[in-house]
């Protein structure tokens, strides 16, 4: 009888140790768990909307207790078929990952597959958390080309990195400025591996990346949506406002914000020529046609020409396809239009799609190449600058002047310039925080010379920033005001 009682005690035990159970305690974790069921081992799962999200997609756990010796499903409960991913991710440890197919059922789709270990981590993609970049910020500190900052802090008080990323020893004056930003949908991991990689490439030791640096100031963020990101949420359409709708004035979260206002200040002193925004498409597209290219804004004009000579470095430096797309409207500004709106004579302003399964090469993206994709870009924009005379169809006409006196001022400061034609202008100074101290529209100004005052004598002394805009013609400049 002792011994049949130990039997019996030693199958009840180990017949809990077998129950399956799901952990959502790590950071980027999502999952609210619909059903269980151990005979059968089975577990349906679905998304869980996070702060403003109108769409569940990220899932995100750990699960164990499941039979290891046979199938164990994973069935994912879905209210938008376009979302639920054609190839979900798992992995033993959190750094090796697997894909595995799933077939839909009714309203859940499910994921079965034989595993090693009783014990798994289970994605809708590859997971890049806020620690990622925290971890890319500490690999980095040693380098000598790389500084990283608070460009931000989020609503949740985070911070959002900005990476700047140039060669030092050569003078900043006369570089060219590069921005790139990523992640303004939390849901979109995979474009993190490619910024990522961008990022290490440009601090490498590689000999284009080193001509990059002598020639261009580079600034990256890599995550925009930080706090949703940390959250595991989705971040498309959210509320109150999508992160990359979010770029008119004026903007609703921290982060659009002052980024705004850093790019800004940086252009100041170095002019823009590239914008970049690395997107995904959703994971449960099926297109695998064209599943790499750029929303233009432009079809046809100088920046569509810059842009297809992009194009081309790129297919050089990696030997894929990057395919184009003409941008649609949206409700609300993107970060890709703003800059363009602001800086009339920029190479290009794009956003870049990056295959969620599928290459353009027929290749399916895992990880390294996500990484390399981004080398690639780094490769890409270092041909660019270094060979292109861009075609920008803008340069200004000799018989435009501006004369800014006297600098450094005190009280008053005249801005005295030349029209070629009848014109529009508009007069913009700010402070060193990007706070515009003056705005001044003048209307239908006749060709020939003008003088504007501005009056300053209520303003503290420091450094302030102007912007005059005649038509196409663009200037900007640093004036002092001393007291």
């Amino acid at each position: 009888m002792k011994y049949l009682c130990l039997l019996i005690l030693f199958l009840i035990s180990a017949r809990a140790e077998s129950q399956i159970a799901v952990d959502t305690s790590f950071e980027g974790a999502n999952a609210k768990v619909l059903s269980i069921n151990n005979s059968t081992n089975t577990l349906k799962i679905e998304s869980v909307r996070r702060r403003g999200d109108i769409y569940n997609v990220v899932f995100y756990f750990k699960v164990s207790g499941f039979d290891s010796t046979r199938a164990f499903k994973i069935q994912v409960q879905y209210s938008q078929l376009y979302f639920v991913p054609i190839q979900a991710m798992y992995s033993y440890d959190k750094v090796t990952w697997y894909r595995v197919s799933g077939t839909v059922s009714g309203n859940y789709k499910e994921f079965s597959n034989t595993y090693n270990r009783s014990s798994i981590y289970f994605c809708y993609g590859y997971p890049y958390v806020y620690q990622n970049v925290l971890d890319l910020q500490s690999s980095l500190s040693g380098n000598q080309f790389v500084s990283v900052s608070n460009v931000s802090v989020s609503e949740s008080g985070r911070g959002v990195k900005l990476f700047r990323i140039t060669d030092s020893s050569v003078p900043d004056s006369g570089k060219s400025l590069i921005w790139v930003t990523g992640r303004h949908h939390a849901m979109e991991t995979h474009s993190n591996y490619v910024v990522e990689g961008l990022i290490n490439y440009l601090a490498s030791s590689d000999v284009y990346a080193a001509r990059l640096r002598t020639q261009a100031i580079i600034y990256v963020v890599p995550i925009m949506d930080v706090d949703m990101a940390y959250v595991g949420g989705t971040g498309k359409d959210q509320n109150p406002v999508d992160f990359n709708r979010d770029w008119d004035s004026p903007s609703y979260w921290n982060a659009i914000k002052d980024i705004k206002t850093k790019i800004i200040q940086t252009s100041y002193s170095n002019r823009m020529r590239i914008f970049l925004d690395s997107h995904d498409p959703f994971p449960g597209d099926a297109d695998t046609t064209n599943r790499n290219f750029f929303y233009s804004i432009y079809e046809s004009g100088p920046k569509s020409v810059n842009l297809n000579k992009f194009r081309t470095n790129l297919y050089n430096a990696g030997g894929y396809h990057f395919g184009r797309k003409p941008m649609y409207t949206t409700n609300g500004q993107t970060s890709k239009r703003w800059v363009d709106s602001m800086f009339t004579n920029i190479d290009f302003s794009v956003s870049l799609e990056t295959g969620w399964t599928y290459r353009t090469d027929g290749a399916v993206w895992s990880i390294p190449l996500y990484r390399y994709h981004g080398a690639v870009i780094g490769r890409a924009m270092s041909d660019y600058i270094y060979q292109s005379t861009p075609v920008i169809g803008i340069e200004t006409p000799v018989s435009f002047s501006l004369n800014v006196y006297p600098n450094p001022f005190n009280g008053g400061i005249k801005f005295e310039f030349t029209l070629a034609k009848l014109s529009d202008v508009r007069l913009t100074v700010c402070d060193v925080t990007g706070k515009d101290v003056l705005k001044s529209e003048m209307e239908k100004l006749n060709y020939g010379l003008h003088t504007y005052t501005f009056d300053a004598s209520g303003l503290s002394s420091g450094v302030y920033f102007y912007r005059i805009e005649a038509g196409e013609i663009v200037r900007s400049g640093k004036i002092v005001l001393l007291k």
